[in-house]
């Protein structure tokens, strides 16, 4: 028998997002508009604009299948411009205005911005980056790994393939600060006592050649090397190695796993490049078959929408579901403290990269299990596992 394709679709995204029951009718009304912060001009636009397109797809989906009951849901993206002065004008201004909830920043230096402003009174937000650090039973939630716990997963990576020597070279803004901590915490870890730290460097994110440092490195023989900054400045280091003839496996945040990025740095690429990412960056292959089933149905939503995954998808995909999820539990027009206390105590929520309870993982919901190192297979131009859940050894 021929499924109606609306009625199929209406299941699909019932159990993607917790949306209305099989059947429901599109959404009518006013809208229900959810605010998000990103950025989609600057430094940080090569994956704000991808975020933007996963909210316009999540957007479409939700309002073909109920809405927000009933009502139409939108997305407004505001855009930051990479700057985190403009974060904190668009927080304040949100804060003012009495919303909930919204969703962002999606940059270490924009979540560190915002959360002075939003921790304590609200409203509920969403920093959608691993770098982000917020505060226990605050209004700050990062639906993803705590970098400490990204890092941990990749000393391990490394530990159990026989690279314990290993360098690193970090910009000194916000997110290449955080790098340093988080690393510094995973190489003091007990199991990683084989594991040598031996060349730490540093550059400006504005530099255009880390020739001295690179050189420094070499000499300290590494097998292996870290860089977690994001964007032009990781861009930079590869260059250097390439001119160095420094073909090392490198390992840097899942914020440059950006396949039309990855594919400009294919000229210049080391032997082995590895993200610290989160397991939906490879989706279709999660140890949990819950898991792997909403990966495989975000998959199929973004095909019908002429999309494939990526990095940027699968970055703000659990927490634009978790908001809709939210909406859908809680009155129209809630206040922040319902939004709170719905999300604060949600347990066994299944999205993209775990299954959420917020009991046990206080602002993030998911753990280390839910961290994988990938890397990009130029072939297919896709990202697939370099490690198990936690970053041991495949």
């Amino acid at each position: 028998m021929n499924v109606p394709v609306r009625i199929l679709l209406a299941t699909l995204t019932s159990i993607v997002l917790g949306t209305s029951a099989v059947g429901a009718e599109p959404a009518s009304g006013p809208p229900v508009e959810v605010n998000a912060i990103l950025s989609t001009t600057g430094a940080a636009a090569f994956i704000g604009n991808i975020e933007a397109k996963a909210l316009q797809v999540l957007e479409a989906e939700t309002n073909a299948n109920g809405g927000i009951h009933g009502r139409p849901l939108h997305f407004s993206v505001l855009d930051d411009e990479s700057n985190p002065q403009i974060d904190v004008q668009h927080a304040n201004a949100l804060a003012a205005k009495g919303v909930a909830l919204f969703l962002g920043p999606n940059t270490p230096a924009g979540c560190f911005a915002t959360s002075p402003i939003v921790e304590k009174t609200g409203p509920l937000s969403f920093c959608l980056n691993p770098f982000g650090h917020p505060t226990p039973g605050s209004y700050q939630f990062a639906p993803f790994p705590d970098s400490f716990q990204v890092a941990a997963a990749n000393v391990r990576f490394f530990r159990e393939r026989g690279l314990t020597r290993i360098a690193m070279i970090n910009a000194t803004d916000g997110s290449g600060r955080d790098s340093d901590l988080a690393f510094a915490a995973a190489f003091k870890l007990p199991e990683n006592r084989s594991v040598t730290l031996v060349a730490q460097e540093h550059y400006g994110a504005g530099d255009v050649s880390v020739a001295a440092q690179l050189a420094r490195i070499k000499a300290a023989n590494p097998q292996a090397i870290v860089s977690y900054n994001t964007g032009a400045p990781f861009g930079t280091v590869l260059r250097g190695l390439f001119d160095a003839g420094m073909s090392l496996p490198v390992a840097t945040s899942g914020g440059n796993a950006n396949l039309r990025q990855v594919a400009e740095y294919a000229k210049f690429m080391p032997s082995e490049l590895d993200f610290g990412a989160i397991i939906s960056f490879a989706p279709g292959d999660a140890d949990v078959p819950a898991v792997r089933e909403q990966q495989v149905k975000m998959i199929d939503i973004l095909k019908r929408a002429g999309l494939r995954p990526e990095a940027g998808f699968a970055a703000v995909w659990d927490a634009a579901a978790l908001s809709i999820n939210i909406l859908q539990h809680v009155p129209l027009n809630p206040s922040r403290e319902a939004a709170f206390a719905y999300l604060s105590k949600l347990q066994g929520w299944t999205g993209i990269d775990g299954v959420y309870n917020f009991n046990r993982y206080q602002q993030r919901g998911v753990g280390m299990d839910s961290v994988l190192m990938v890397r990009w297979d130029a072939a297919t131009n896709s990202l697939v596992p370099a490690s198990r859940g936690g970053g041991g050894k495949l």
